[in-house]
């Protein structure tokens, strides 16, 4: 696509008013793309291995996911507990790794057992370095759970309809028993290998994760001159930190409206859907090739887990009502 020209920003006032509303804005589901939710049941199912020799209990599961959209992930998110107590110790560390799927489609791509890491098929591969953060959330059937999360040193771009599998692996001393909690809203099924005794296999029960990303498409676009407008952002949205909305497919040289705000709506309206509930209208337009960039630098002070949404309405004769409208589009505040 044509680098998108910067126009000018908007007036001092409204990137002020801008500021004001994030600083206000309340917490929302930041961000979160995809999940199998932990089953209320509980239940362990074990993935994890002794570090860094590995021993005959080791096991590693992995679960499947696809996405209706493509995103870039940038944080992922677990429940898991230990099956017998870590009776030998907790968790040093985690290695989260995402595979391609096999040419069947129904298992990951396997090239290496295990243990060698550099043999493996992955397209991420991430050591937390730690025990990611691990916070008690209860006890179900007897077991003690725990939340994690690990927030990537990369952003992973996850294609739309492709199917990945995701393997949450623990590093324990002594003897092996951490799993991740059975989840929901999957096949009933995740895949496994199984040290002791050489075997990879189906295994009964979804695993639970759930996948966030900093920029998350909400789709809900109204097409016009040139199809669906895409909204797109970028930028970690940290504080201090700069950032870009881009607008594109937009008609050209139409007025554009820039709706943001913190609650959503998905309301009706001229034929589309109003994805937020307005707090702040920034007039724009687009250029010559149906583009629109806008610069921002990110306010201090907004609160972590802020979804900040974004939908842009473009002034287009072809569009029912004449208007288009683009994706909604929420940003999450780290």
């Amino acid at each position: 696509m044509p680098s998108c020209p910067t126009l000018p920003l908007p007036r001092a006032d409204r990137l002020l008013a801008f500021a004001a509303l994030a600083l206000l804005a309340l917490p929302a589901r930041a961000g979160e793309v995809y999940a199998k939710p932990p089953s209320p049941a509980g239940g362990v199912n074990q993935s994890s291995w002794v570090a860094p020799d590995g021993s005959d209990s080791d096991m590693y599961a992995w679960e499947d996911f696809t996405l209706p959209v493509t995103q870039a992930i940038t944080e992922v998110r677990w429940r898991g507990g230990y099956a017998l107590g870590a009776p030998f110790g907790k968790v040093s560390e985690f290695r989260i790794s995402i595979f391609p799927s096999n040419i069947t489609g129904f298992e990951p791509l396997i090239t290496a057992l295990p243990e060698d890491e550099e043999g493996e098929a992955w397209l991420l591969n991430v050591h937390t370095g730690n025990n990611a953060g691990e916070t008690p959330v209860g006890v179900v059937g007897g077991v003690a759970l725990y939340d994690y999360r690990c927030v990537l040193p990369q952003p992973f771009v996850a294609t739309a309809g492709v199917k990945y599998w995701i393997r949450l692996q623990a590093s324990q001393p002594v003897y092996p028993d951490w799993g991740p909690t059975t989840g929901t809203g999957g096949n009933g099924a995740h895949f496994r290998y199984v040290t002791g005794y050489h075997m990879f296999q189906s295994a009964p029960h979804d695993l639970s994760f759930a996948l966030h990303a900093r920029w998350e498409d909400l789709g809900a676009g109204l097409a016009g001159t040139a199809g669906v407008p895409k909204l797109s952002g970028s930028g970690t949205l940290a504080a201090g930190a700069p950032g870009t909305l881009t607008l594109a497919s937009a008609r050209a040289n139409a007025p554009v409206t820039l709706v943001f705000g913190t609650t959503p709506l998905g309301a009706p309206f001229k034929g589309g859907t109003l994805v937020p509930v307005p707090l702040l209208i920034v007039a724009l337009a687009s250029d010559a090739a149906g583009q629109v960039s806008l610069p921002f630098v990110m306010p201090a002070g907004v609160p972590p887990a802020t979804a900040l949404l974004f939908q842009a309405w473009i002034v287009d004769p072809a569009a029912p009502h004449g208007l288009s409208a683009s994706n909604g589009l929420e940003g999450s505040v780290p």
